[in-house]
């Protein structure tokens, strides 16, 4: 099955849509094609923040992660390494969108804005808020209907790094008083979503995160990074070794901090150290088949973390 463009784009970063979710002046001008706007905000600029509103991924983005036949890993690599480096409109447009995010908004903190102020209006707390990135935020699309049983919130940003989500880490986690935070990351850390980070700068990003939930009497659940069978663009830099020992890091750091551990990786991998095929199609991120397998393990270690 030949990937299409738009496959590549999501299994590259994940964005959710080519048009960046950065905030507009109030004064700018509407038009027919501007996105849906959420409430006023003031900044402290002078001006007025109103972020758009999140539009769901389309039916084929969907289908693209949640497809049960696997990818051909290579062709998407050749794919990858041609639509980040060329000059087709469709590359063009995802990189101007990529630095027109990266300059408005770089740590996403338009995203959830005006879903976070609903939360707060309405009183509940969370029994959980899901603080990661592509997986976290795919989680929610595959079953929604493990959130809303278990009174979870979904705050996972597609192709995000460990110290975008230390930003938005307050208004995306504590602000909303959940009982308990469900933190993932690292897979873009490894992909290099915001720059290159060393091991050291990646763990104090999830300590810092550590610290700010302990501080504000929120539990936490660590959860190991899930296998990566390679960085598409870069075929040759073997990811598996490099995911095996963050999540070494990351256990080592729960049991220092006295948090509760989860580990998906184990159940996820195949005996080469890459994401089960049959349980992710492009190698990185989890199919509903996937989700299945990690459901369980978060709903106990949520469950551990409370009754600590």
């Amino acid at each position: 099955m030949r990937p299409s463009v738009q496959t590549i784009a999501i299994a590259l970063t994940s964005l959710a849509a080519i048009t960046p979710c950065t905030a507009r002046a109030q004064q700018d001008p509407p038009t027919t094609s501007s996105p849906a706007l959420g409430r006023a905000l003031p900044a402290v600029n002078g001006t007025t923040i109103r972020c758009p509103l999140p539009v769901p991924r389309s039916a084929e983005q969907q289908a693209a992660q949640f497809d049960t036949r696997p990818r051909d890993l290579d062709q998407m690599s050749v794919m990858a390494k041609q639509f980040m480096d060329g000059d087709s409109p469709a590359a063009v447009a995802f990189r101007k969108a990529q630095a027109e995010q990266r300059a408005s908004d770089w740590a996403f903190l338009c995203r959830y804005r005006d879903a976070n102020a609903a939360i707060l209006a309405s009183g509940e707390r969370p029994d959980a808020v899901f603080m990661g990135d592509s997986i976290t935020e795919g989680w929610i699309e595959a079953h929604p209907g493990f959130f809303a049983k278990h009174h979870y919130v979904d705050r996972g940003v597609s192709g995000q790094s460990s110290p975008q989500m230390l930003v938005r880490f307050i208004e995306d986690v504590v602000a909303l008083r959940p009982r308990v935070v469900h933190l993932m990351a690292g897979t873009n850390d490894i992909g290099g979503a915001t720059g290159a980070i060393t091991m050291d700068e990646f763990i104090a990003n999830i300590t810092a995160m550590i610290d700010i939930a302990q501080a504000h009497g929120i539990k936490v659940v660590l959860a190991g990074i899930p296998p990566m069978s390679r960085l598409l663009p870069r075929p040759e830099f073997d990811v598996r070794p490099v995911v095996k020992t963050m999540n070494a890091r990351l256990e080592q750091l729960a049991r220092r901090r006295g948090v509760v551990w989860v580990n998906y990786y184990s159940p996820l991998v195949d005996p080469s150290g890459a994401f089960d095929p049959r349980l992710a199609n492009d190698g990185v991120h989890p199919t509903r088949a996937g989700y299945s397998v990690m459901e369980p393990l978060a709903e106990s270690a949520i469950e551990k973390a409370l009754s600590r």
